[in-house]
């Protein structure tokens, strides 16, 4: 019963966990997508309430098109991967959790050699 009540209180943190980092992805995705879209030089035109972003743009091009040129940075594209196994982890860990704690577990398998 004791270890019932420790992976409950594991269960709800990771649950809590995972939800916080999913509102996270939402609350900032177009920030997310901004990063995404500057891991190389970018024009980005604005559009009204949007942007529309130009890959591989040289200033002059950019400048003539009346969008503002970005140079671009590589370490952006860790922004993406980071977030996927930060999500896959916590969400993995509370899945994980959740069903142990309600009592589905993996069928064992008997091994085919025969003694």
């Amino acid at each position: 019963m004791a270890d019932s009540h420790g992976n409950l209180g594991k269960t709800v943190f990771w649950g809590i966990v995972s939800a916080t980092l999913y509102v996270g992805l939402f609350a900032y995705a177009e920030e997310i997508v901004h990063l995404i879209h500057t891991t190389g030089d970018t024009c980005i035109v604005s559009r009204g309430s949007t942007y529309v972003h130009y890959a591989h743009p040289t200033p002059a091009a950019c400048t003539a098109v009346g969008g503002e040129f970005m140079p671009g940075n590589p370490l952006h594209v860790l922004v993406p991967i980071l977030i996927a196994l930060a999500i896959s982890l916590a969400h993995g860990l509370f899945t994980g959790l959740f069903w142990g704690l309600i009592g589905l577990k993996a069928a064992s398998r008997e091994s085919p050699v025969q003694h």
